[in-house]
């Protein structure tokens, strides 16, 4: 569970040789510089790669644009990039399922993690949260992981939980605690993290393998955390 379910929000440029050459020859970045993010905004990712962005843009005198090109597990904007200028002025800021996860799971996969991108640095390291809805007449009385496995085995295939996609670390984390448990859910992929999280306040799903954006909705009494992904409890 800990290695499945962490977040790795990663900037990835393409062709670092190509950045290298052309550093060499004129100060770079000498234009805006474009940074795709594959979920929607206000997820993670997103939140992550503007807080790059706006302290490189202001380092470096050059504005840093995200694009959110949302969908397929951040597959699109990570084949966006791959076929983009080896110029170094599109970048990828994506997590873990893009560039390690998804060359594994899907075969229809038009870019490869190692070949087509140069990794940057590794940004941010945390694990999930497990959330339900206190509000959900459902999941009223769930307030601890025994609770939830309860829930489920009383009602087999017919309750429904949340993720950020298909092969997303939250999809992943939620079917591996699943298996091991021996219940059966219902999975909703959605196009990112937010939501996901729009739709356990909402009330569509019961559970949610949520980021941290959930520590402040767990802490307003807006959801209810179960447990987290890591070997040691969250300080948060």
């Amino acid at each position: 569970m800990q290695r499945t379910a962490r977040l790795l929000a990663v900037i990835a440029g393409l062709c670092a040789a190509a950045l290298s050459t052309q550093a060499s020859a004129q100060k770079y970045p000498v234009r805006p510089v474009k940074i795709m993010v594959g979920f929607s905004a206000g997820g993670p990712v997103d939140v992550v790669a503007r807080i790059i962005g706006d302290r490189l843009g202001n380092k470096l005198g050059q504005p840093f644009v995200v694009e959110n090109r949302a969908g397929a597990n951040g597959m699109i904007a990570a084949e966006g990039v791959a076929h983009a200028e080896g110029d170094g002025y599109t970048m990828l800021a994506c997590n873990s399922s893009t560039i390690t996860l998804n060359k594994t799971l899907f075969k229809d996969i038009r870019y490869d993690p190692e070949k087509d991108f140069a990794p940057l640095t590794t940004v941010v390291s945390a694990p999930l949260v497990l959330v339900v809805n206190p509000e959900n007449p459902k999941t009223a009385n769930v307030k601890t992981v025994a609770d939830l496995v309860a829930a489920a085995k009383s009602a087999p295939g017919a309750l429904a939980y949340g993720s950020g996609g298909n092969g997303n670390l939250a999809h992943l984390a939620m079917e591996l605690l699943s298996q091991k448990a021996g219940i059966k859910l219902i999975h909703v992929p959605y196009r990112g993290g937010s939501a996901a999280e729009v739709g356990i306040l909402a009330q569509e799903v019961l559970a949610v393998f949520d980021p941290l954006s959930a520590v402040p909705l767990v802490k307003a009494g807006k959801l209810r955390a179960l447990a987290v992904s890591s070997a040691e409890r969250l300080a948060a």
